[in-house]
């Protein structure tokens, strides 16, 4: 990384900006030390992962995290972990008779003045770079991040001379506190000190390779059991260097004393670092890279020790390696269209960096969106074994790659309803990952982008709530899956209106409680449920105006079995934070039927065994009936399902929450389905309970609209509509929980379309409830009920209000303006950061002023 220039005469050096280095653009943070500690994410075409601290202290590893090279730990340990997790550097500075040591990035600060640090970041996300320049030495110190996916991490370090005069020193640089390889990542976290008892390194003096292994596995069973994995480090580029793995021989370093050697350490942290002595002429450098990887076999390493014959020959293929890998991750942007060029560099690597972290979580389609045939048919087996047979002979004719519109005339010959419900659905897409970091410890990731075998894997995962937004920018360059999002969306929908918590290649899953984790529970997300299905269907019908309205009709789509059941209406109202219940006996019979079935025994079955499967429009109906259940008028929809909306921070909203937000978009997805259903048939094939609960829905919202006519509604009819909405949702619940077997009817579409009338009259009345005196809108009301009367109150404006009636598009464009006027006024702008905070930084009470109560009050009067 020689040769810094600077390239934009406008930035001013004490503030940073872009840079280049050795041909490669980065972003420069001047002064970083000046900074509160932040958090970084490296990214990686592989399934390397790491995490590192703006203070040099990191986690790293492979796949998931219980395969770390570093501790896995929460982001306020990292930020302090500088000092003994991670890349570690000492410098003995050798001049007039004297010798001083320089540690850089060790010390929380450097003696101001002194020395300047810097961090930099290249525009790839691939590669990240501590400098800390230290001026009385005239010394410039570089430690850069990145990966190669054949050799693992790699912190390639750097020494500059920029004196006038030669420079003599000796140093220690390498890694500290590495892990073994198969450490228990659940007793590392609670008993690290246990795990030290396991740990053994060995040090093959031949080629500086060290190995960080357990004894043996972490066991207290009566029964031999080894643990035939290593994690790795080597050091390429210092000659007639040491390498020391033992903190006594670091010691001995800074004490100047004579080094011991060691070949072999037990129930101590894993360190591996090299001695050298160096000479820098003026303006020369010197540079090394330390290598270390995780999960290593036998055969690997002794693959690796081949390699280390010649070092010379190994770094440069390492160093090819990772710039293979950045061009591999820059090809992947491109094919979701992050690469772009603009007037302005920041906005051109923002967009990049926003497709990039997109597919990262969402994942992205591999080979143009080519399907390759073996891992449908694997997709298949999967979801229903029985299915295997048809799908090989639909597509015997087809090549080993091909496209989806060919998979769907393929499976649609096979005249398979099933099928072709799993063909629809299916996404060949690969490299994402669940949001899970040290910042989010409680959300668990894993990157699988190949097999046991070493074959290249198509996976994804992701919350409900995430994945389907990382999606629907994805569906931009890649329209031709916008069906088979829609698909996988309403396919896992279930029969009383919500969604599951999680969803994978390999179906959908749901939260189990565990009273012991504080982060465990189980219930339903709502808002998001609503737009993000409403923004597919808006990209359908953009791209293909005539699919939805054939889809309508066509019984391709199934229902999701999530063993939760929600409680009748009457109980909600008693204790509105405990709403849902979890089926054991259901639970256990849906995780037989997996096992005879495959992943569709997940979903609701016929008394055949086969997936229940019924229309699109069915399916875009019964998620707006669950949310018109809990209407309550003037206000918005009640958050009765014992989870928040998509801010987590709400969480105190449920059961007493109604959301303005949810309404919204509600508004926007009816109206939506208005417009679309005037293309559909006017007799509708509908599952007969959702059928009458629709009907009846329908003429309580008619009573609603006579009752009300524009005026203010008060607490008891208030109530009176709630009750007649919950309960009619109530009898359609119980009906399906029970039924053995679902039974359709023909429906007339003019019920639909009287119920949407209705509903959007409704909606219209309750967002001009909503408006404040100040031009904004409420985001939240709360709800209290007693004596039959149901009193709504608005909580303080929040953003999320703001942008859900401004995407209701219900306003004129005036209106529209006034909002977005109010909110540059309001206390949710921030003008230091030209920004808009999620809610108003409000004053706190103080801890004496909470848990107080009157005289009156606590006599009962």
């Amino acid at each position: 990384m020689r040769n810094l220039k600077l390239t934009n005469p406008n930035i001013q050096p004490d503030l940073g900006g872009f840079v280049t280095f050795a041909g490669e653009r980065y972003y420069q943070i001047c002064d970083v030390d000046d900074l509160p500690p932040f958090f970084i994410s490296l990214a990686a075409r592989g399934d390397h992962w790491l995490f590192i601290s703006s203070s040099s202290g990191l986690t790293a590893g492979r796949s998931a995290p219980e395969y770390a090279l570093f501790p896995y730990v929460p982001v306020d340990r990292i930020h302090e972990s500088h000092q003994h997790t991670g890349a570690v550097t000492h410098i003995k500075v050798h001049s007039g008779g004297q010798t001083q040591i320089w540690s850089p990035f060790f010390h929380q600060k450097p003696w101001k003045g002194r020395c300047t640090r810097n961090l930099y970041k290249n525009i790839l996300g691939t590669k990240i770079c501590f400098e800390e320049i230290h001026h009385e030495h005239q010394l410039t110190f570089r430690l850069t991040w990145s990966t190669s996916e054949a050799f693992g991490f790699v912190a390639t370090g750097e020494l500059l001379n920029h004196g006038q005069n030669s420079v003599e020193l000796s140093l220690v640089t390498g890694l500290q506190n590495i892990l073994p390889a198969n450490t228990p990542r659940a007793i590392q976290e609670s008993s690290s000190n246990l795990v030290d008892a396991y740990k053994r390194s060995e040090l093959d003096a031949e080629t500086g390779l060290g190995l960080y292994t357990l004894y043996s596995a972490i066991s207290d069973r009566a029964q031999a059991n080894e643990s035939l994995r290593a994690n790795t480090a080597f050091c390429l580029g210092l000659d007639h260097a040491q390498t020391l793995i033992s903190n006594d021989q670091l010691q001995q370093f800074l004490m100047n004393e004579r080094l011991s050697a060691t070949s072999e350490t037990k129930g101590v942290r894993g360190l591996h670092l090299t001695h050298a002595r160096i000479t820098l002429a003026m303006n020369q450098d010197q540079s090394w890279d330390l290598v270390a990887d995780t999960q290593s076999t036998q055969s690997q390493i002794i693959a690796l020790k081949a390699h280390l014959q010649d070092p010379a020959a190994l770094r440069q293929m390492i160093h090819q390696d990772v710039e293979l890998g950045s061009r591999e991750l820059a090809r992947l942007v491109a094919g979701s269209d992050g690469l772009q060029t603009s007037g302005e560099e920041a906005v051109t690597v923002h967009h990049y960096a926003n497709v990039l972290f997109n597919i990262m979580r969402g994942g992205t389609f591999i080979d143009h969106g080519l399907i390759t045939k073996t891992d449908f048919l694997k997709s298949v087996q999967t979801f229903n074994h029985a299915l295997r047979p048809q799908a090989e002979q639909a597509l015997q004719d087809l090549p080993a790659q091909f496209k989806r519109s060919a998979l769907m005339d393929g499976i649609k010959d096979a005249r398979s309803p099933q099928l072709q419900r799993l063909a629809q659905e299916y996404l060949p897409i690969s490299f994402g990952r669940r949001h899970g970091d040290p910042s989010r410890p409680w959300n668990h990731f894993e990157i699988k982008l190949k097999d046991n075998e070493g074959q290249r894997l198509l996976a994804y995962e992701g919350n409900w709530r995430d994945i389907f937004q990382n999606w629907e920018a994805l569906s931009l360059s890649y329209p031709d899956f916008i069906p088979s999002m829609i698909s996988k969306f309403v396919n896992a929908s279930t029969i009383d209106g919500y969604n599951p918590y999680r969803v994978t290649q390999d179906g959908i899953d749901w939260e189990v409680e565990d009273l012991e984790d504080p982060w465990s529970y189980i219930g339903y997300w709502g808002d998001h449920q609503i737009i993000y299905l409403l923004k597919f269907l808006e990209l359908s019908e953009a791209f293909y105006p005539d699919l939805l309205t054939a889809l309508m009709t066509q019984p391709l789509f199934s229902y999701a079995n999530v063993p939760y059941r929600l409680k009748p209406f009457d109980e909600m109202v008693k204790d509105p934070k405990n709403t849902v219940l979890y089926d054991e006996a259901l639970a256990k019979q849906i995780e037989h039927r997996v096992s005879e079935i495959g992943a569709d025994g997940k979903l609701i079955l016929t008394q055949d065994r086969e997936v229940y499967q019924v229309t699109l429009l069915e399916k875009l109906l019964v998620p707006m009936l669950s949310k018109l259940s809990n209407l309550v008028v003037g206000g918005g929809i009640w958050l009765n399902t014992q989870r928040p909306e998509w801010n987590d921070g709400n969480n105190a909203l449920v059961g007493s929450g109604v959301s303005f937000v949810t309404l919204c978009y509600l508004q926007r997805y009816t109206q939506f389905l208005k417009t679309i259903l005037a293309s559909c048939p006017q007799q509708i094939d509908l599952t007969d309970a959702v059928g009458d609960w629709l009907i009846k829905t329908n003429g309580i919202l008619k009573d609603i609209l006579i009752q009300r006519q524009d005026k203010p509604v008060n607490p008891a009819q208030r109530f009176k509509s709630l009750k007649a909405l919950g309960q009619a949702a109530s009898v359609y619940r119980a009906e399906v929980y029970q039924a053995e077997a679902l039974e359709k009817s023909v429906f007339a579409r003019s019920s639909i379309d009287a119920l949407i009338d209705s509903a959007l009259t409704i909606f219209k009345q309750t967002i001009t409830d909503n408006q404040r005196d100040d031009g904004l809108f409420q985001t939240y009301n709360l709800l209290k009920t007693e004596s039959e009367q149901t009193s709504i109150s608005p909580l303080y404006p929040m953003l999320e209000g703001q942008v859900a009636i401004l995407s209701a598009k219900t306003l004129t464009p005036l209106e529209s303006i006034k909002v977005l006027d109010a909110l540059f006024l309001s206390d949710i702008y921030r003008p230091d950061q030209d920004t808009f905070m999620l809610y108003p930084d409000r004053a706190l009470t103080d801890f004496l002023d909470k848990n107080r109560f009157s005289a009156a009050s606590a006599a009962g009067d």
